[in-house]
């Protein structure tokens, strides 16, 4: 798909708008709660898609005593490090033949 930029309009006018606007939007949206940083701290849901793994499979690994590491904050609140994912990875490194 071809565009073509209208003559009228400065690009570097139409760029400073754009970031006043996305700075806006965003400002507006933390502070409402609307957008959050990302956690240090992932639900089971959240950490078996960081790992490509499924939600059930990652319960079946905590309640059989293995698996990454995980924060039980409660009971039923169960929660994984982005950092002890990494390294859970890691772990799990196979190098190739070659190397």
């Amino acid at each position: 798909m071809v565009t073509t930029m209208n003559p009228d309009i400065d690009p570097a006018a139409l760029a400073k708008l754009i970031a006043r606007e996305v700075a806006a939007e965003l400002a507006d949206g933390y502070a409402t709660g609307r957008y959050a940083p990302p956690s240090e701290y992932l639900t089971t849901e959240q950490a078996a898609a960081f790992l490509g793994l499924m939600p059930g499979g990652m319960e079946t690994m905590r309640k059989e005593g293995r698996g990454p590491s995980y924060v039980r904050a409660s009971q039923k609140l169960v929660r994984y490090r982005v950092a002890d994912l990494r390294h859970w990875m890691e772990q799990h490194l196979v190098r190739g033949a070659s190397e």
